[in-house]
């Protein structure tokens, strides 16, 4: 008896025969979906489409991005576990994967949230490729009389009213932990003002309505360079190339947290493997193209990155944040 490919193929889909006839078809049967847990338009957004367009031309197949916001980003990367594991749909994250996953454990999570986190963000994700790294800066409003961390802590702990105020995306966002890592670090007395996006927040900063927050380098460039933002210090490990001149958080006193931000790719559990090796492939070989830094203008720096890498980083972050989160939010 002859057994044709079509049958094979069809036993592989019962799980009753090896792979290798879902890398022959894929991607053959539909577009690729990649599901961004924010608004269009926003960082995450640029970076995701720019990577599309890419692996759509290379593929040979559509590759299209589909905006779900809300909920800290728990709406989007819901839809991303609960999809069938075929390839066709992948997710964007960010820190905040690990750091829903922290809060989730907590008996507040819903309220601190929006939202319940009804997935496991180890179990029920495997890890594609990395996208891009999120350099951060602590930056203040010009009138605000600081301009070193030292000078922003002495001033949050001798001004009359309580503290010195920070824009944050709320407790389920990886600034929230950040600026209560930098209150640890310091001994500073500043008091969180959640927003629901970057954009609101940078907006009154700028106003001079809160004094200090901190801010992805790409998109603070601008309006440092312009002198509407001060710069403190960045978060990094090494001063950063678009702020040359301004000192990493250990030059200026205060040795210990060192953060860089990152977007990933993720596919729901169960792709199969040689789908799972050609998105990794795929995504990787156009974050790596010399036009992605210029497309990333605004977002980071490219952050090609295997799996195992990616997998490794979101364990160590749940930890990490998990901490932070346990002595912070009640």
């Amino acid at each position: 008896m002859t057994i044709t490919r079509r049958a094979l193929c069809a036993i592989a889909a019962l799980g009753l025969a090896a792979s290798p006839c879902w890398a022959q078809e894929w991607p053959a049967k539909q577009p690729i979906r990649i599901v961004v847990p924010y608004p269009a338009g926003g960082n995450a957004d640029s970076a995701a489409r720019a990577l599309a367009a890419v692996v759509s031309a290379n593929l040979k197949q559509m590759v299209i991005v589909d905006n779900r916001p809300g909920a800290s980003t728990i709406i989007g990367t819901e839809m991303v576990a609960r999809a069938p594991a075929d390839g066709y749909t992948i997710g964007l994250v960010t820190d905040s994967h690990a750091i829903n996953q922290a809060i989730g454990k907590m008996p507040r999570a819903s309220e601190l949230l929006g939202a319940k986190v009804p997935y496991d963000a180890v179990r029920d994700f495997v890890p594609i490729s990395g996208v891009a790294l999120v350099p951060l800066v602590l930056v203040v409003h010009p009138k605000v009389p600081a301009r070193s961390v030292k000078e922003l802590v002495q001033l949050s702990n001798t001004q009359t009213s309580k503290g010195v105020n920070f824009g944050s995306m709320g407790p389920g966002s990886p600034w929230f932990v950040h600026m209560h890592q930098l209150r640890k670090l310091t001994g500073g007395d500043f008091v969180d003002v959640p927003y629901k996006g970057l954009a609101p927040a940078a907006s009154d900063l700028l106003g001079g309505q809160i004094q200090t927050m901190l801010m992805p380098v790409h998109f603070a460039q601008q309006y440092i360079s312009s002198g509407k933002l001060i710069p403190l210090a960045t978060l990094g490990a090494n001063r950063h190339p678009l702020l040359p001149a301004v000192p990493t958080l250990a030059e200026s006193g205060f040795p210990g947290l060192e953060v860089t931000n990152y977007f990933m790719l993720v596919a729901p559990t169960g792709t199969p493997q040689p789908i799972v090796d050609r998105l990794s492939r795929e995504f990787n070989a156009a974050v790596k193209l010399p036009e992605m830094k210029e497309k990333f203008s605004l977002t980071g720096d490219p952050y090609p990155a295997e799996p195992s890498e990616l997998a490794a980083r979101l364990r160590r972050d749940i930890d990490t944040y998990g901490a932070v989160i346990q002595a912070t939010v009640k």
